[in-house]
């Protein structure tokens, strides 16, 4: 009979998102002397060139000495952001200075604070609003160009160019940031959202989806009968009635076009209501 045998222990770290900024700021005030160790050896490789970061014989690539420093570059920031983060990792793990939950359930958030650095396994998946509208603003892209299937022309191109001007408006508020919803595994419970910034991405946002470990920092406890706003009008101000029920009438309006892309959207997604808990993502990986 055929088994599966799994690997005692897990060292490789498949990231889709890291912000080894917050990471490094983190480590510096109390590792200082770790972090410049890293980054000296990986300094030390780099002047050895690709070569010797790769352990391998000379590397050519095209464009000339320009090109191959740029790569050096990349390489010397890619690998230095994952050994920063192993460093991080450990050191809150050696200092018991990490915050775990044993299953997921109804009262699991007691407890917890904020501020707290928390780990825990999750299905992650980019909220489906977000999904929603983000998807329009592609086939509207796809609409203005002529000569394939997404092409458009008249008042129907006229309508998407409004329905595109109207989206781009609604997430202007958020930035660059993304709304994520996690389903921590176990029972039902609290919901858990936070926003990921693109720049701390690795690969692209359509790889997100499945089972995942998420590192972050607790922002935010939402308690019974609250809400927060998921995504902002403004990010100039703070969360006010006003914005979040302006934000609610203007999302519930896609409601409809959800239902003809199959995407799934229960209730107004605006904001996530208690009992919940809204935090800072800092590494996101299998």
């Amino acid at each position: 009979m055929a088994k599966y045998k799994a690997p005692s222990k897990k060292i490789h770290r498949g990231f889709i998102y890291l912000d080894d900024e917050t990471v490094i700021n983190s480590l510096s005030a109390v590792e200082a002397g770790k972090i410049d160790e890293v980054v000296a050896k990986v300094n030390l490789a780099r002047e050895g060139g690709v070569a010797a970061t790769l352990g391998v014989g000379p590397a050519k690539l095209d464009g000339g000495k320009k090109g191959t420093s740029e790569f050096e570059e990349e390489m010397v920031r890619t690998r230095t952001r994952f050994s920063v983060f192993e460093l991080w990792y450990q050191s809150l793990v050696d200092g018991k200075a990490l915050g775990t939950f044993e299953g997921w359930g109804p009262g699991v958030l007691d407890g917890v604070e904020s501020g707290d650095t928390i780990e825990f396994r999750a299905d992650c998946e980019v909220a489906p609003i977000e999904t929603l509208l983000r998807t329009f603003l592609w086939f509207a892209e796809k609409a203005k160009s002529s000569g394939h299937f997404f092409s458009q022309k008249g008042d129907e191109l006229k309508e998407t160019k409004e329905g595109e001007r109207n989206i781009r408006a609604l997430l202007e508020g958020n930035g660059d940031q993304v709304v994520v919803l996690a389903r921590p595994l176990g029972d039902p419970g609290p919901t858990v959202g936070m926003s990921i910034k693109r720049e701390w991405l690795i690969g692209t946002l359509g790889r997100l989806g499945g089972e995942y470990t998420v590192v972050g920092q607790v922002d935010r406890l939402i308690g019974d009968n609250e809400e927060f706003p998921a995504m902002r009008l403004t990010q100039d101000v703070a969360p006010s009635g006003v914005e979040i029920e302006s934000m609610k009438a203007a999302l519930a309006v896609f409601e409809e076009s959800a239902a003809t892309l199959n995407i799934e959207i229960s209730g107004n997604q605006a904001t996530i209501k208690g009992p919940a808990l809204w935090i800072e993502p800092i590494a996101i990986y299998r």
